[in-house]
């Protein structure tokens, strides 16, 4: 199936086509929600629940989610008093070529106005994004991130591993694949460390694991999901080596430790990490618009105990467990379950999986699309 996707300005791929609507703080979330429902088609929204002092981390996220690649424009609504300012977001957006402008409800005057102002705005961003140039894009484009939650025993020996397999296939095509949830990866540190490019890299993958590991244990115990312990995990080290299956087994290029990172590195295989002080969302989310403003263009999401996990991007909900499957089965795009009865090898279907990654950036949606999971 051929993948064409969306030409931006700066240069980038995109896989989807949507105009941002984006509030800087939550007193304008209510206006921007507003605004979402009356242009539903074409649009999606997120933004920063915090905004009232001024932080590096919050603006680079929500500048670097505006400016991603399945973003055509961006309208930008601010209160007006906020430290993540409207205006500086909307210029950031703006230098990449893309359409963007920015309302403060406290200068356009009030609610109603600055619904009438961006319904204005809206339709005329949307409209040209329909005409956004169409190009063909190879698996080499493509930058796909994957993540694990509500894990049980499952994910560990089978969903896990294979999101690493597919992982490897989309490198060896020349894209690149990353995951994230360093935190579960303690004990793991070594082992990473020797498959790093070099001791910079090995270096700083020990560093963050130690780090993590200090935070996770201060005040002398772990806490860790309910679910996982109900799904048959016994101990965080299941856990852990249970995430560092999600790896593949490709040389580690580095850890993505700022949004925009990827830009002139290399093709391969990365840890995603957050900048400090930017988490937009609680829970399984935050870590899809994590790969997101990180720029992947979807994500695969294992999962043993069931989710209804969206995000910004493309969702692509992988279940091992075959009851849960069953269960939640509108909710699943791939059946793992091959794998644990035994049926099936899995790079036989860690080949289907990336198959599935093609599928999905060839226009495919995923369950979570359908259903209007775009959790921000």
């Amino acid at each position: 199936m051929k993948i064409l996707g969306f030409q931006r300005p700066d240069g980038q791929l995109g896989i989807r086509n949507k105009v941002s609507i984006i509030f800087t703080t939550d007193c304008s979330r209510f206006v921007a929600q507003k605004l979402k429902l009356l242009f539903p088609q074409g649009t999606q929204i997120f933004g920063y629940p915090g905004g009232c002092a001024f932080q590096d981390g919050p603006v680079n996220k929500l500048t670097a989610l505006g400016n991603h690649s399945s973003s055509a424009a961006a309208l930008v609504i601010g209160l007006g008093c906020e430290g993540t300012d409207a205006y500086k977001i909307a210029d950031a957006i703006a230098q990449t070529g893309r359409p963007a402008e920015a309302l403060k409800i406290n200068e356009a005057g009030g609610d109603i106005m600055t619904v009438e102002k961006g319904s204005h705005i809206l339709v005329e961003m949307i409209q040209n994004a329909s005409m956004s140039e169409r190009v063909e894009m190879s698996p080499a484009d493509l930058v796909v991130g994957s993540e694990c939650g509500g894990s049980d025993s499952t994910s560990g020996l089978a969903s896990n591993p294979l999101t690493g397999a597919a992982g490897d296939h989309l490198i060896d095509a020349g894209g690149t694949y990353m995951h994230e949830e360093v935190s579960e990866l303690m004990g793991c540190a070594d082992v990473l460390a020797e498959r790093a490019v070099n001791d910079e890299v090995a270096a700083d993958i020990r560093g963050a694991i130690e780090e993590a590991e200090a935070r996770c244990f201060e005040g002398g115990r772990f806490s860790w999901g309910y679910g996982n312990i109900q799904g048959g995990l016994t101990s965080i080290e299941e856990k852990s080596y249970g995430c560092l299956a999600k790896s593949g087994t490709k040389p580690l290029q580095g850890l993505l430790r700022s949004y925009g990172a990827l830009k002139g590195r290399p093709n391969g295989y990365y840890i995603s990490m957050s900048e400090p002080n930017s988490g937009t969302f609680s829970g399984d989310p935050e870590g899809i618009n994590q790969f997101a403003a990180h720029g992947c263009h979807l994500a695969m999401f294992t999962t043993g105990c069931g989710s209804t996990t969206g995000g910004l991007i493309p969702v692509l909900k992988v279940i091992a467990n075959p009851t849960r499957m069953q269960l939640i089965r509108d909710n699943a795009d791939f059946d793992a379950t091959p794998i644990i009865r035994g049926e099936r090898p899995l790079d036989e279907m860690g080949a289907e999986l990336y198959q599935e990654i093609l599928n999905t950036a060839a226009g495919k949606l995923t369950k979570s699309e359908i259903h209007g999971h775009y959790e921000v």
